[in-house]
């Protein structure tokens, strides 16, 4: 059977060498913009009748990216750029014939609703891997965004800068002023930077840009223009601090009492040099954070969660790489938390369990030097955390270690190379001295793109290395190479993966499973420019053979197809479907070395709508079939999810989402029996989840909003049969016959209002509200208590439970060292 799908893996192989590819057009030459220095900055007050402006030779020609992509866009545009030794200045005219259909709907800071917006980039290397935009809607709103080639736009990263806008009788105004302090350039006299310019008219979901950016090449930084004429302006000296003060009022249901807290601290953000900034948090506070989508795990894998601490998002991209650096590891749960229930005798409780460990202090230094180098460094450090535990009759406490301090490090280097192209070294490094523990990744990755940027290589390679006192090492490896092509209507990538049965890069890094070999072959035809009842098509065909990599026994092969459409009118709609046509290995749903169970053939269906958001009523709708004929298993879901606008303030959106599993087969418990053998129980269940998620926000400004979010997840497990997992993967009889019926309900509510006071700094008040309930069958005083099965009942009873509470405000103020130093001197 393995060679068998070899032979036909090579099959693929060669249709693809044959298959036509259409020839690359090359670039157009890149738009060029001559800027002078002004010895009088303008006002930034929204109107272009400054001095400064004056005689000024503007961007102009703005050509669509979307949805007619090529052609002149619908409404002229007029950008007109200035410095000083300062700053950058710009002024934007964005006619319009009809000043009162500009959209204007207000958001919160770094969120873009549907309104009418302006962006610039500058990437001043030039060297098309970074470039820093900045955003402003005809609402005022700002929005600021690092956008890098390999991962794309980041909105958490955040500068201070000054806008203002105009509606006037013929379109909008914008005017900004970008310190220098916002932006990282190289120490020399002439500069010479990669520049875009966006419009977007969205009424028409119009996207348009100053250089063309054609949808059939890959990547965006490398489309951008060349802004020239920016001379002897030195980097200024980059201080800034932002000290914070947060009080909590909290009380659980294990306190009788509500308690208070409270937190003090500070970020630092310091320039080393024209080009490197190090950035560190003292004492950090995380308390005002969203809460997670939390869920029940019934899988044999680590649950992601995104990560969703500012300091922890903003300027982690040089970071991101090989999947080596997992940013929630640091502060988060202690290894030994739930070893604490087991240590607790009859007759003591628990006082207090650390559900996080304490971060100390965080580090981040990252710049990059005149060749193009990137350079990362992180130092992170957390204390040790506690569990306290009480003796019921004395009184008498003591502790438990959870987890023992630590340090987090990595380290990075990053090459652009000509062509779009990288490569990069990193190592991670995990120090727990008291433990004598030490866990060490090291890793490199390269993308060689050809000169057209039609072609590119990509490969990886990683050592995972864990040090005991007194222990072997653990050694583990994973590597990939692939080839593919990645511009024009035709695409494709060939790749092939392998991950050591000992590779684990966790301790830092995430994993969800290791020990596999994997080869994947991807299609791709997408048509960007409107052809019919289409504005755009996109479509893929992919092919994925998978074995374990030690032993060397096949697990899986399947296929798939997907395909996006965007019509005429603005609805977009997909489907895609998977197909298993073999039974497959699953080495990891035993829960037992060695052991397997026979997945059945199977396949599935997805689909999904999404009208037009410009309506103030939308509803958009996913869904989701699959059948596997073996122990009659199925399985459907639906999402709906409509949005109301009601104006440009107050925006409602409700996720309603119902997922059905029928007869899903999978791992009840295991134990030896009396010849010392595994005996492994599967059980055939029914799985019912509803997610519910509802979020209101209202903008009072655009310095100022209310955003409010709560969400209910609800699962049920019923169990039907159980069966002996057999040596060859199948099901057997079995007399096992216990309750295992379960219920389980997440449910948060986030209320933030938000005032951003000043530049850079903010006010948050906080409530959240949580709980979880767990529920399971069993016998209770010899009568048979089922779990709920009734929504309404549930929820009634899930309301009903005791939960968290925690109110809280934040405030946090920026200063900025330059500013402080203009103030002095202007008194």
């Amino acid at each position: 059977m393995r060679d068998a799908m070899k032979n036909l893996l090579f099959l693929y192989f060669a249709i693809l060498l044959f298959l036509p590819v259409k020839i690359f057009a090359q670039q157009s030459p890149k738009k060029e913009l001559l800027v002078f220095r002004t010895s009088s900055p303008p006002k930034i007050d929204g109107q272009l009748n400054d001095e400064a402006w004056k005689n000024v030779e503007p961007a102009t020609d703005f050509i669509q990216v979307d949805p007619y992509n090529g052609q002149p866009a619908s409404f002229n545009s007029e950008v007109r750029i200035v410095y000083d030794d300062m700053a950058i200045y710009v002024g934007a005219m964005m006619y319009d014939p009809n000043p009162d259909s500009i959209l204007t709907e207000l958001s919160e800071r770094d969120q873009i609703g549907m309104v009418d917006y302006f962006g610039i980039y500058f990437d001043c290397f030039n060297d098309y891997l970074t470039s820093y935009g900045f955003y402003v809607t005809a609402s005022g709103v700002q929005i600021d965004i690092k956008t890098t080639e390999a991962f794309g736009d980041d909105k958490s990263w955040d500068a201070v800068w000054k806008s203002e806008v105009q509606i006037v009788e013929d379109g909008w105004i914008v005017e900004l002023k970008i310190p220098y302090s916002a932006l990282r350039f190289p120490k020399q006299d002439v500069q010479v930077w990669g520049m875009q310019i966006y419009r977007i008219i969205n009424r028409y979901r119009e996207n348009s840009s100053w250089n063309f950016v054609d949808l059939e090449i890959d990547g965006v930084n490398n489309q951008a223009g060349i802004l020239k004429g920016i001379n002897n302006i030195k980097p200024p000296f980059r201080l800034s601090f932002e000290p914070y003060v947060s009080g909590y009022l909290e009380k659980s249901p294990q306190t009788k009492n509500w308690g208070y807290s409270y937190n003090y601290g500070l970020d630092v953000k310091y320039g080393l040099n024209e080009s490197f900034t190090l950035d560190m948090t003292l004492v950090p506070d995380f308390g005002q954070v969203q809460s997670d989508d939390e869920i029940y795990n019934l899988s044999p894998f680590e649950v992601y969660y995104d990560e969703k601490r500012q300091f922890f998002q903003e300027g982690t991209e040089l970071f991101d790489k090989g999947d080596v650096f997992y940013t929630r590891r640091v502060g988060s749960r202690p290894e030994g938390y739930y070893d604490v229930y087991d240590s607790v005798v009859e007759g003591e409780s628990i006082i207090e369990n650390p559900i996080n460990t304490q971060l100390i202090n965080a580090t981040k230094v990252s710049g990059k030097t005149r060749k193009k180098l990137g350079v990362g460094i992180f130092n992170a450090v957390t204390s040790n955390s506690w569990a306290e535990v009480q003796n019921d009759a004395t009184g008498e406490k003591r502790k438990i270690l959870t987890e023992a301090w630590g340090n987090y490090n990595m380290f990075v280097l990053d090459q652009a190379l000509m062509n779009n192209s990288f490569v990069s070294f990193y190592n991670t490094n995990v120090f727990r001295p008291d433990n004598s523990y030490s866990a060490n990744v090291t890793g490199t990755e390269f993308k060689l793109a050809n000169k057209s940027n039609m072609y590119a290589v990509r490969g990886q390679g990683i050592l995972s290395q864990k040090y005991n006192e007194g222990l072997k090492p653990d050694l583990g490896y994973t590597y990939t190479a692939s080839f593919g092509k990645i511009s024009g209507n035709f695409q494709f990538e060939i790749e092939h993966e392998v991950i050591s049965n000992t590779y684990d890069p966790n301790d830092m890094g995430f994993l969800r499973r290791n020990n596999s070999v994997e080869e994947d072959i991807d299609f791709s035809y997408n048509i960007y420019k409107p052809f019919g009842i289409f504005l755009n098509w996109y479509n893929s065909l992919w092919f994925s053979y998978e074995s374990l990599y030690s032993p060397n026994e096949f697990t899986s092969f399947d296929f798939g197809y997907s395909t996006h459409g965007r019509f005429t009118n603005f609805l977009s709609a997909w489907m895609g479907a998977r197909f298993t046509p073999i039974d497959g290995y699953d080495y990891y749903e035993p829960r037992v070395d060695g052991r397997y169970y026979l997945v059945p053939p199977s396949y599935n269906i997805r689909m999904g709508l999404s009208p037009d958001y410009r309506k103030k009523i939308v509803v958009d709708m996913r869904g989701y079939i699959n059948f596997s004929n073996r122990y009659d298993q199925s399985g459907y879901s639906l999402s709906v999810g409509p949005r109301y606008r009601a104006n440009d303030k107050l925006m409602m959106v409700f996720n309603l989402g119902y997922y059905f599993n029928g007869n899903n087969i999978g791992y009840v418990t295991d134990s030896l029996n009396t010849f010392n053998e595994d005996v492994i129980i599967f059980g055939k269940r029914d799985i019912d989840t509803w997610e519910n998620v509802f979020e209101v926000n209202y903008k009072f400004s655009n310095l100022s909003s209310l955003a409010f979010r709560l969400r209910h997840y609800w699962i049920t497990l019923q169990y039907k049969d159980y069966f002996d997992l057999l040596q060859d993967g199948t099901l057997g009889p079995t007399n096992y016959n216990e309750f295992n019926d379960i219920s389980f309900n997440s449910f948060n509510i986030d209320m933030f209002y938000t005032w951003n006071f000043a530049p850079g700094s903010e006010l948050v008040v906080a409530w959240k509200n949580s709980l979880n309930t767990y529920e399971e069958s069993g016998i209770v005083d010899n009568v048979l208590q089922d779990i709920e099965t009734d929504y309404f009942n549930n929820l009634s009873n899930t309301l009903s439970s005791p939960a968290t509470n925690s109110f809280s405000i934040r405030l946090l103020y920026y200063l900025d060292y330059q500013y402080l130093k203009g103030k002095r001197r202007m008194k």
